[in-house]
């Protein structure tokens, strides 16, 4: 599971490295309407001011292109990392640093461009806004069968996992019937799937743009570019089903926490794959109608380093965004303060859970008897087993020798700790290193099974000498 996670892990961040030097810093800036978060204009093209942009444009290229490099270095260093939790921790701060040291040519890039267009006498129109009346809320490309049909089907493996945990329905060999593990499981891609159409409805719902004095030009245009955006966020939704599908057959027949990730890999794989055909079409798209752009809303005073949409003047929550694929909303409204909000508070949580995993990483377990109590501790005291509560003990000898399967909590490695299924009977409680062999199998007067070891085999040896 763990070479699974590094090779996932790894392809992210290549994916995150090439699409940040090939689309966010191309090398023909000519026949691009967005210049490192900058419109762009027909007086960049005008002579001593073209070869002042091709070098701005050429010294972010090589920026990103050593930032680039730097990183696949880094991250083959990082496949020689052993154990889980160690792993995500470092491939998640890396990925974090790539997100935002990927910007840093981008951002400086924008700070000189907007020089130039100061120094040449350009300034943004504030207060300005464009709009096409005659369209104007008109030009719509997402057809609602396009996200309710997707959604539909993918409710099905959703059903047939919670009829199987309910007991309603028998089928397959699935392990984790009854636990609800699989449902959840499941059901989250689903939700996800909800999501994706929620998106798709918001993106289908931006301003349209206004290019030109012809209000057939701008309908066409936009509709395109909705096209497109609907064709990105439908492709989404129905490489989610097909993965909540391949989840439900890996649950149901063949459980394999290797063959989920697996499955995980190529799922990623889809979705760039359906981010990069998306692209290719925008480009031509952009390609297509440059020759008919007559009107240019200079709005760049209103975009904070070239990322961040800040407009009081305009009504709309969502805008296309300029660094990136999709939307993003606009901060001055006040939902958008609000989604602004709940991303710095999302940034937070994620740097906390890092720090969480290092700590879980580097703090080993322990097992004791203490007051007639069997003690597991990690942090704190996990579980504490009185032993006038305990039915029966049990020594085991190789815990490989079972199927554990996690239901929440820790599974990693080094490191098995929480509700788990254990060769088909749910509502076990873990607290194992499962790198060790031997173990404690404890069974409660209430019906609770424990299976427990410590640090090493001669702490699980003397907490059960201990107990006996």
């Amino acid at each position: 599971m763990a070479d699974a996670f590094r090779w996932i892990m790894f392809l992210c961040t290549a994916l995150v490295l090439l699409f940040n030097l090939f689309y966010m810093y191309p090398k023909k800036w000519q026949d691009r309407k967005i210049i490192l978060g900058v419109k762009s204009r027909k007086e960049f093209n005008e002579a001593g001011v073209a070869e002042r942009i091709e070098a701005i444009v050429k010294k972010a290229h090589r920026q990103a292109v050593i930032i680039t490099v730097v990183g696949f270095v880094i991250a083959a260093m990082l496949l020689l990392i052993r154990g889980m939790l160690l792993q995500t921790f470092f491939w998640m701060l890396f990925l974090f640093i790539v997100i935002i040291g990927g910007m840093i040519p981008y951002i400086l890039g924008h700070s000189a461009l907007m020089s130039v267009k100061k120094q040449i006498g350009l300034q943004s129109s504030e207060g300005i806004l464009l709009a096409d009346l005659k369209v104007s809320g008109n030009v719509h490309a997402l057809r609602p069968a396009g996200v309710i049909l997707p959604n539909l089907v993918g409710l099905i493996p959703v059903i047939l996992s919670l009829l199987l945990d309910l007991g309603v329905i028998h089928f397959g060999e699935s392990r984790t019937a009854g636990s609800f593990f699989a449902t959840i499981v499941i059901g989250t891609f689903y939700l996800m799937g909800i999501l994706l159409a929620v998106f798709a409805v918001v993106m289908d719902r931006m301003k349209n743009e206004v290019i030109s004095a012809d209000s057939d030009v701008n309908a066409n245009y936009n509709r395109a570019k909705k096209k497109n955006r609907a064709d990105l966020s439908v492709g989404f939704i129905w490489i989610n089903v097909i993965y909540t599908f391949s989840l439900a057959c890996a649950f149901f027949f063949w459980y394999s926490e290797a063959l989920i990730l697996g499955g995980m890999l190529v799922y990623l794989l889809l979705i760039f794959a359906d981010i990069f055909i998306f692209l290719h079409f925008d480009k031509k798209i952009e390609a297509r109608y440059i020759s008919q752009t007559q009107l240019v809303t200079d709005d760049d005073a209103y975009w904070i380093a070239g990322m961040f949409y800040y407009n009081p003047a305009d009504k709309h929550l969502n805008v296309e965004k300029r660094a990136g694929v999709g939307a993003t909303v606009n901060l001055a409204h006040p939902v958008g303060r609000i989604v602004g909000i709940i991303g710095i508070g999302l940034l937070l949580e994620t740097v906390l859970a890092l720090v969480w995993i290092a700590f879980l990483e580097t703090t080993p377990i322990s097992l004791r008897v203490e007051d007639a109590k069997v003690i597991c501790h990690q942090l704190r005291d996990e579980y504490v087993i009185p032993v006038d509560e305990m039915d029966s003990i049990e020594y085991g000898r190789d815990i490989k020798e079972h199927t554990m399967i996690r239901i929440s909590g820790v599974g990693m490695d080094t490191l098995l700790k929480g509700n788990f299924s254990v060769d088909g009977v749910s509502g076990c409680k873990l607290f194992l290193n499962p790198q060790n062999g031997e173990y404690i199998k404890i069974v409660t007067k209430s019906g609770t099974t424990y299976y427990v070891s410590g640090a090493s085999d001669d702490e699980t040896t003397s907490v059960m000498t201990a107990l006996k």
